[in-house]
């Protein structure tokens, strides 16, 4: 049910949005220089340092953690208000993870098709711990993201302005996070918006925020430790196949699969698969 807002409303939710804000910053700072020390003994460390990626991706814990704080003693709400259930919840993320491989794959397979790629060989070697540990980086990192804007944000808008709102604000937001990103082009942030608008439709489909997590968090990995593509900006992963471009004016080099017109598609058919699967069980609940 929406909620009518009043200046004194704003200014408390203002005031909600800077602890959120400051929350982040600071306890994202404080696991990456954390990991940093486990990882190079020092506070700090430059990109060219072997696994800089990974001291970053942990580093999110930071978000997840204010998130969380945030939730329990900011809102004062429970987890399960954004949308968090214990119920099935290995199965469903990895339901989540495996969607989010498949539309990557998919992606993979239609560049194959129109000779923008060529398969280059394989490098099995790298499934190892630190493969391992990427995978729990990205996961981290791909959660912290969904708890905070499909979650806290998408459910305080939900309860404030409704549904339609709480939909699509998240996901321009979302898009325009990732404009400070190497490469990021009007497609790339186009495309950003509509994976945004994406997992908001399947988080209301199925009510539950640890799907649309796995789903985010499989493409990410998928894309960067699998296939060996950037992601939204960032290179440079060892993963376990690799890939040639064969036509560089249709492969977005520097942004990755993202900055393409076939992730367009891709996201936009899955957008409309949500829309019919709603539809159909509307229809069927009566």
């Amino acid at each position: 049910m929406k909620e009518k807002l009043n200046i004194r409303d704003v200014f408390k939710i203002i005031i909600k949005v800077i602890i959120l804000v400051a929350g982040v910053v600071i306890l994202s700072g404080a696991f990456t220089l954390l990991f940093s020390f486990l990882f190079y003994g020092q506070a700090y460390f430059i990109s060219d340092y072997k696994n800089a990626m990974l001291a970053m991706l942990l580093g999110t814990t930071g978000q997840l953690t204010a998130a969380i704080l945030f939730i329990k003693f900011i809102l004062k709400k429970k987890i399960d208000y954004i949308f968090f259930k214990k119920e099935k919840l290995a199965k469903n993320i990895v339901i989540g993870l495996f969607f989010g491989f498949l539309q990557i794959s998919i992606y993979l397979l239609v560049e194959i098709a129109r000779s923008v790629l060529e398969y280059g060989g394989s490098n099995l070697g790298n499934i190892n711990f630190i493969f391992l540990i990427y995978f729990i980086g990205f996961f981290i990192q791909s959660t912290s993201e969904e708890f905070l804007v499909r979650g806290i944000f998408t459910r305080v808008l939900l309860d404030r302005l409704g549904k339609n709102i709480a939909i699509i604000l998240p996901s321009i937001v979302f898009g325009l996070l990732h404009l400070g990103n190497d490469g990021a082009t009007f497609l790339s942030t186009l495309n950003t918006i509509l994976v945004g608008i994406f997992f908001a439709k399947l988080l209301f489909y199925k009510n539950n925020i640890m799907l649309t997590s796995g789903v985010h968090a499989g493409w990410n990995f998928s894309m960067s430790m699998i296939y060996g593509f950037p992601v939204s900006g960032v290179a440079g992963f060892n993963s376990l196949l690799n890939f040639k471009v064969l036509n560089f004016d249709m492969y977005d080099k520097v942004y990755g699969p993202e900055g393409s017109i076939v992730v367009t598609f891709i996201e936009i058919i899955s957008i409309f698969i949500i829309f019919y699967l709603e539809r159909r069980k509307e229809v069927k609940n009566g």
